[in-house]
């Protein structure tokens, strides 16, 4: 798994530290929606979408690792002449690495915020006057 991170190049570290703010976003949003005297105010709100924002900028993060790979490796094609296509797709093959662990931060934030707005907007409904029955 090691060898795996560090051959997705310098863009795994930006990706890595928003994984772990996202992570402690979810954290934090999770304590304050539900535990028992919970109620829907704005920050929590403001946290809960602050996930999915943090999981869409691990996603553009990730495809700016990929277009970098690639310019590095036409770079390195150029400058060898003519290689194997076996070189080729290796140099592809890293260069996608930082694309997938984006999407995959960005699939997971997703799925938490899904949870904890849904958490929010019952918050958000419990708390709100009852008109139909005035």
């Amino acid at each position: 798994m090691h060898e795996l991170f560090m051959s997705g190049g310098y863009m795994m570290y930006p990706l890595t530290f928003t994984c772990v703010v996202i992570f402690a976003l979810a954290s934090y949003s999770t304590v304050q929606l539900f535990r028992p005297s919970a109620w829907a105010d704005l920050k929590s709100k403001v946290f809960v979408d602050a996930i999915l924002f943090g999981g869409g900028f691990a996603a553009i993060i990730g495809v700016l690792g990929t277009l970098v790979g690639i310019v590095v490796t036409a770079q390195a094609i150029e400058a060898a002449g003519y290689i194997s296509t076996t070189l080729v797709a290796a140099g592809l093959r890293v260069a996608l690495l930082t694309s997938a662990f984006g999407v995959l931060i960005l699939a997971g934030s997703a799925v938490v915020w899904f949870a904890l707005q849904l958490r929010w907007r019952l918050l958000e409904a419990a708390d709100a006057p009852d008109e139909l029955t005035a």
